[in-house]
């Protein structure tokens, strides 16, 4: 495992996981849908050369836990064969259903393609964790993920945004070499720096005037939650199901393939908000399968106060973390009257690096409650883990 696995703010990939509390954690980013058989062999990686756990993460990867050293070799090699494609370049984000979206602006994935083919010198010089987004607009739109850099659909042309700030529009002609110049300017500045540190070194305007660029448009709205029913450009629908957590064991995915399989399903795609969409659907079928799958435990209703509860592996899935997240979250979900909830095992925010109504954080101390903020926020006050159901019913009395 190289040294770069092992660094902090480092990415784990197939060829180089990432050691948690749980064993190595891998992840995975389709470049296409997925096929129901894909899919299955997926949970069988998971519960072969894993502890059973498949996850989508919220912005749309697949990760496999509890690998070892032993189970690790090879794996690349496996998803390979079962006929997955992963980036080969830089890793570029576009939304689910890209390209059959019916609201869609237009199809982000030959911009995309080029971003990635032509940033791939550059991966070595660039931080683990530096983002491109490409935003075709519509249903799924991605406006709410975090990125170094995100393009989307706007009047007269493309909207470029840097670490959230918004930078300026162009013809989409240009888009593909804008980004990777971007891209280059930030690789030079070494291989730990972000786009907000650049931003703020070179001034917003100074870089807009290098690339003479149309005034700033507004960032793109965040979109909806992918969980239900939703028409596509075919005729079709597709099933949104939400995973709790983000996590869903191997056995019980066998048992929603085996059900969308009989459903018609003809594909699945992870989405952006750790949700599975299931295509290829009749209305009827759809109504059928998601009745199932909520039998089966997974979340298929957008107002199911779940979708608002953001927790990380927590104990003892991941070695920084001081609190059984999971257990945690379940237990104070029917307290919060629908207001968001974010569990954070560590003051790293993993799971939701966004502000909440409320959040718990893992501290040595205790558990440390903060008020609309993040769990890097001060919190307003520590008590132990045993009395946070105790205080948080006083405190909402």
């Amino acid at each position: 495992m190289s040294a770069l696995s092992m660094r902090r703010g480092a990415c784990p990939s197939l060829p180089e996981p990432m050691q948690t509390g749980d064993g190595l954690l891998a992840r995975l980013q389709p470049l296409a849908p997925l096929t129901l058989d894909q899919l299955a062999g997926l949970a069988l990686l998971a519960a072969e050369r894993g502890n059973g756990i498949l996850e989508v993460t919220a912005r749309g990867k697949l990760q496999l836990r509890g690998l070892t050293p032993a189970t690790v070799p090879g794996l690349p090699e496996a998803v390979a064969a079962l006929g997955i494609d992963v980036p080969q370049g830089f890793p570029v984000e576009v939304s689910a259903l890209a390209g059959r979206d019916p609201e869609g602006r237009f199809d982000p994935r030959p911009l995309a393609r080029a971003i990635s083919e032509r940033a791939a010198p550059l991966v070595p010089h660039l931080a683990p964790k530096a983002s491109v987004v490409v935003d075709g607009g519509g249903l799924f739109r991605l406006g709410g993920l975090k990125a170094d850099i995100a393009v989307s659909a706007a009047e007269g042309g493309l909207s470029l945004t840097l670490a959230g700030t918004p930078f300026g529009v162009m013809e989409q002609a240009r888009a593909a070499a804008v980004v990777v110049a971007l891209l280059q300017r930030l690789a030079a500045c070494g291989p730990t720096a972000r786009m907000a540190e650049l931003v703020a070194a070179e001034g917003i305007e100074s870089l807009r005037a290098a690339y003479g660029l149309a005034s700033p448009v507004a960032a793109p709205g965040e979109g909806f939650d992918p969980v239900g029913l939703h028409a596509l450009s075919d005729g079709s629908v597709a099933l949104g199901i939400g995973l709790a957590f983000g996590q869903v064991r191997a056995a019980a995915l066998a048992n929603l393939i085996d059900a969308a399989r009989r459903a018609g399903v003809t594909e699945v795609e992870p989405a952006a908000g750790r949700a599975l969409l299931l295509v290829g659907l009749t209305p009827e079928a759809a109504e059928t399968l998601r009745a199932i799958a909520a039998g089966l435990g997974f979340l298929t209703d957008a107002g199911d106060p779940r979708r608002r509860v953001f927790a990380c592996a927590g104990r003892p899935a991941c070695a920084s973390a001081r609190l059984d997240t999971h257990e945690l979250a379940a237990t104070l979900v029917p307290l919060l009257g629908g207001r968001d909830l974010h569990v954070s095992g560590c003051p790293k925010g993993c799971a939701h690096p966004a502000k909440a109504a409320l959040t718990i954080v893992g501290l040595d101390e205790g558990a440390g409650l903060v008020v609309e903020g993040t769990p890097r926020d001060v919190p307003a006050r520590i008590v132990p883990p045993a009395r946070l159901r105790e205080t948080i019913e006083k405190d909402l009395a």
